[in-house]
């Protein structure tokens, strides 16, 4: 995916004129043997040998001697490279300054960026002239190839090197503006919102700013490896390579947790979660093992290159499949995604299959990979806008929710403190009849003491009564004959004593204030009842004894118990019941 390594390869003459007439050059080759550019600059018999080879395992560098024919009618400006570009020093007359200047280039330049680090710049070329350029090369970092390298010259008018240079930092700073506009806009979505797809997506685009800025050799030259083919071309696996694969993989990362993220497929599609979830973990290790490989041990790139674009190649086709089942089950956002994946897959497939098939220089494909990228940008970044609104009319829904939840718990509230209020104003009431009842019970009591007391008070004055006359009575047994006029009187006022209705009054009074409503009751239920039937049986209800009973009626206990007998078989209750419910005579 994007992928491309940096060759140093060059043609042996070219180069074009304004009007079309080509700048040719022709080559020899020198052994150095400690040579000084003065005595290689005086010395005109030196062994330069034509189109000889370089051979690192035997002196380690050399001496080039170009020959640049201008046939054009105007001087011009030209960047001259030569291969291979690993430590070369340039010498050149300007006409200007009537002086040899010098440039030093070359992969092992530090600081130097882009490619325009393997050319000397702005040489001046005479119009119809040949001109001669020398190159020192030291190339003792191929010793180890043992093997021997035709040497590569490229020459490029300046103009148009300005002009494609232009245009690269041109594209680089379109491409970056539109991925840092939609980065920006989606990261305060990302806060607005905290989704995890909107995070993926920011990881993706941060990798494809990486990607194209390391595409573009914009980072600085750094070689971790070298490597000569068997072509004879020098491969190198610098900073920029580093960083592109960092970008791939940010971007790879960013692009199938999008995808597992966006159709949740750990729920939808598990299969295809395992799949994604695998393929990118491989990727990963991946990664990370010919990261190591090139940096500590050998330059691969080349020969790893089509097997990583071909994983990549991969992975998307697994996206692509898992877009699909994804629509076909109806996922929610799955048909705007899929669309969004449309474009920026056909190019990624397109850029794979062209470096694994055609080519790997990056200069092959300098505009589709950041189409890709920015295309990837823009598409995502709709079926983001799509995915944002599904969740804003969620976010509503549950808004919506959330405020009718509100009103419930305020009504509940309400109804808690209703209920709470009325539970103390129960509490209140209960506080208050308790009271009310304690009062009640006082007066109860009292009125039971004071029952008891009249009662009681009743008694005492019939057996007083009853002894006063059974007194007299004896009286009469002992004086037959003299039966006084006065002691007649004395027991007739005694009898009317014991049946006055004053001491039933004051009875009765208290009877009712302890037991409310009994005698209207009684009455009600048993209307044939008699005066002193109803005292009878409100002694009774009292559990007064046989023996108090005939006390206070002044009659013998006897004539209670069948007077008890008569009452409860009027009234239709048991007599053996109530006889067993009648308290003893003692």
């Amino acid at each position: 995916m994007f992928l491309g390594i940096h060759t140093a390869t060059f043609a042996q003459t070219e180069g074009v004129s304004n009007d079309d007439m080509r700048v040719t050059s022709s080559y020899s080759v020198l052994p150095d043997s400690s040579y000084t550019f003065e005595e290689i600059l005086a010395d005109k018999k030196l062994p330069f040998v034509a189109n000889d080879s370089l051979r690192p395992f035997k002196p380690p560098v050399y001496w080039l001697r170009i020959i640049i024919a201008n046939p054009n009618h105007f001087a011009g400006q030209y960047n001259l490279a030569a291969d291979p570009a690993i430590t070369n020093t340039f010498y050149y007359f300007d006409a200007n300054t009537q002086k040899w200047l010098s440039q030093v280039t070359g992969l092992t330049i530090a600081g130097r960026k882009d490619e325009n680090a393997y050319y000397a710049e702005h040489l001046v070329m005479r119009p119809q002239a040949a001109d001669t350029v020398y190159v020192k090369m030291d190339v003792s970092a191929l010793k180890k190839f043992n093997r021997s390298i035709k040497p590569g010259i490229e020459i490029n008018e300046q103009a148009l090197t300005d002009r494609q240079e232009h245009i690269i930092w041109g594209g680089w700073l379109v491409s970056m503006s539109v991925i840092c506009f939609f980065f920006l806009s989606n990261l305060y979505l990302y806060f607005s919102f905290k989704d995890k797809s909107v995070l993926f997506y920011l990881t993706a685009q941060v990798g494809a700013m990486v990607y194209i800025t390391g595409s573009r050799n914009f980072f600085p030259l750094k070689i971790f490896a070298i490597r000569l083919s068997s072509h004879g071309e020098v491969e190198s696996y610098d900073f920029n390579n580093l960083m592109v694969h960092l970008g791939v993989l940010l971007i790879i990362y960013g692009f199938i947790q999008l995808t597992r993220s966006y159709l949740n497929t750990k729920k939808y599609l598990p299969k295809a979660d395992v799949i994604l979830q695998f393929g990118l973990y491989a990727y990963l290790a991946l990664c990370v093992i010919l990261a190591v490989i090139n940096i500590y041990w050998a330059c691969i790139e080349s020969s790893t290159l089509p097997y990583d674009n071909a994983f990549v190649f991969m992975l998307v086709a697994v996206v692509v499949i898992t877009c699909v089942a994804g629509y076909r089950r109806r996922l929610r956002a799955a048909g705007p995604f899929l669309l969004a994946n449309l474009l920026p897959l056909t190019l990624i497939t397109v850029i794979t299959v062209f470096q694994i098939f055609v080519t790997m220089d990056t200069d092959s494909d300098l505009w589709l990979p950041n189409i890709a990228v920015v295309s990837d940008a823009v598409v995502f970044s709709v079926a983001l806008v799509a995915r944002t609104k599904l969740i804003y009319n969620d976010l509503k829904g549950k808004e919506l929710e959330t405020q009718q939840l509100g009103f419930e718990l305020r009504e509940i509230g309400l109804r808690h403190s209703l209920i709470e209020l009325e539970n103390l104003k129960i509490i209140s009431d209960i506080r208050n009849e308790k009271v009310r009842n304690e009062l009640l019970q006082e007066k109860l009591e009292a009125n039971q003491r004071e029952l008891a007391s009249t009662t009681l008070y009743m008694l005492q004055k019939n057996e007083l009564l009853a002894a006063l006359k059974a007194e007299i009575a004896d009286l009469n047994k002992l004086y037959p004959g003299n039966k006084s006029q006065g002691l007649s009187g004395i027991k007739s006022i005694l009898q009317s004593n014991l049946h006055l209705d004053d001491d039933w009054g004051k009875f009765k009074l208290h009877f009712e204030q302890v037991h409310p409503n009994f005698f209207e009751n009684l009455q009600a239920k048993h209307p044939s009842l008699t005066k002193n039937e109803i005292r009878l049986y409100a002694y009774f209800h009292i559990n007064l004894s046989t023996k108090e009973i005939a006390t206070l009626l002044n009659i013998d206990p006897a004539s209670v118990r069948r007077a008890k007998t008569r009452l409860l078989k009027k009234m239709g209750h048991n007599a053996d019941q109530r006889a067993e419910d009648e308290p003893d005579d003692d």
